[in-house]
């Protein structure tokens, strides 16, 4: 039954329109803090399904901020379109999951606010204990297929599947420093990274319209690693409204 279940859900996910999806037992994640683990949020979680969608375009990484997001697994401050994607499916899983009597959970990530830094699971992590991929220079998960313009989300399951293997090495980023270059505030220098200064970018939250904004993908866009589509986030926007 594991196996077949363990295809079966790779095989919907995929049709359902995610592009990877690996498996991770929570043994991986003891090396975080109880409340950064899986069963924080379920006690009766045995095996953590992540899910990856590419990110095609810029665009669809805009951050939207009306109307009301509030509910339902959204953000109280916003949403992107590959989020709403990625939420969509997830969730489709976990009531399939549900159907066939096996406890399921969209895992909260962050840390935020709302959940006091307690409670969620670090998303770029356990894409790496799912076999996704790996931590590159760019603190970012780094995919065989796709670089690292990829979108994640997490569920958590009550059965027990066999966890995927995972990427032991780091081929890719061992004599490649183009995202280090390309950070326009020098957030990645000296290995390693400084939030506090990626977030003075002057290419975040470029305001498209009074209800979306736009991040900057700099050290996303010209990684070498993975299939490759347009990637420039430099588009030049030109606001629709009078600020």
């Amino acid at each position: 039954m594991q196996a077949t279940l363990e295809a079966q859900i790779r095989e919907n996910v995929m049709k359902w329109g995610a592009d990877l999806v690996g498996f991770a037992s929570v043994d991986r994640f003891e090396r975080y803090p109880p409340e950064n683990r899986p069963a924080y949020a379920q006690s009766s979680a045995r095996t953590v399904v992540v899910l990856a969608l590419q990110m095609v375009d810029p665009l669809l990484d805009l951050w939207l901020h009306v109307p009301p997001t509030s509910g339902a697994g959204r953000s109280p401050t916003g949403r992107a379109f590959e989020d709403e994607i990625l939420r969509a499916i997830s969730y489709r899983l976990a009531l399939d999951m549900y159907k066939r009597k096996i406890e399921a959970k969209v895992l909260p990530y962050g840390p935020s606010a709302k959940n006091d830094q307690k409670g969620f699971i670090y998303l770029k992590e356990a894409g790496v204990l799912a076999g996704l991929g790996v931590i590159g220079k760019n603190n970012l998960l780094i995919t065989p297929d796709f670089g690292p313009r990829i979108r994640l989300r997490a569920i958590a399951i009550s059965e027990d599947l066999p966890p995927s293997p995972m990427i032991t090495e780091n081929p890719w980023c061992t004599d490649c420093d183009q995202c280090i270059q390309a950070c326009p505030v020098n957030a990645l220098d000296g290995g390693k990274y400084d939030q506090g200064r990626c977030l003075t970018s002057p290419f975040h939250q470029r305001q498209l319209s009074p209800g979306a904004q736009l991040w900057c993908t700099r050290c996303t866009c010209v990684c070498p690693v993975g299939s490759r589509v347009p990637c420039d986030d430099t588009l030049k926007i030109q606001p629709a409204f009078n600020e």
